[in-house]
């Protein structure tokens, strides 16, 4: 007996509640809800030195970046702050000056985070030197 009651006022209680669809002029009315992912990327090609560097944020719930960059015909330099939780990648590809041949790559530097993550990093690539301050040792 007690079960079916409580059957019935569950019944009930579904069946009185009608959900309205409509804009925000209508007070009754209720918009849509839906789970919010940052995307963003960013590719650099410093073409005089077959360098380019790279940024990429995906399925972010919380994102805030800056980024300076600097080009120059000897010099690269790329500095990045991000606070994210979500997917992050950051790297570089550096080819033989003289040649630009994949095949004669120098370097390649990929990271990739996936969590919650605050990064600051400082990749620096001059002519016959490379730097990247937060992992490896700047001279």
């Amino acid at each position: 007996m007690l079960i079916s009651f409580m059957l019935m006022l569950c019944q009930a209680s579904a069946e009185h509640y009608v959900m309205e669809i409509g804009s925000k002029s209508n007070p009754n009315a209720h918009l849509f809800a839906y789970d919010q992912k940052f995307r963003e990327s960013t590719k650099l090609h410093n073409y005089p030195m077959n360098m380019s560097a790279s940024k990429e944020f995906t399925d972010a719930t919380r994102l805030s970046t800056r980024m300076q960059l600097k080009a120059l015909p000897n010099l690269t330099q790329v500095e990045i702050q991000a606070d994210f939780i979500g997917i992050g990648r950051i790297g570089y590809l550096v080819l033989d000056p003289e040649t630009g041949d994949v095949k004669d790559e120098q370097s390649r530097i990929n990271h990739m985070f996936v969590g919650n993550f605050s990064i600051d990093e400082e990749i620096i690539v001059a002519k016959d030197h490379m730097c990247e301050c937060g992992y490896l040792p700047c001279a």
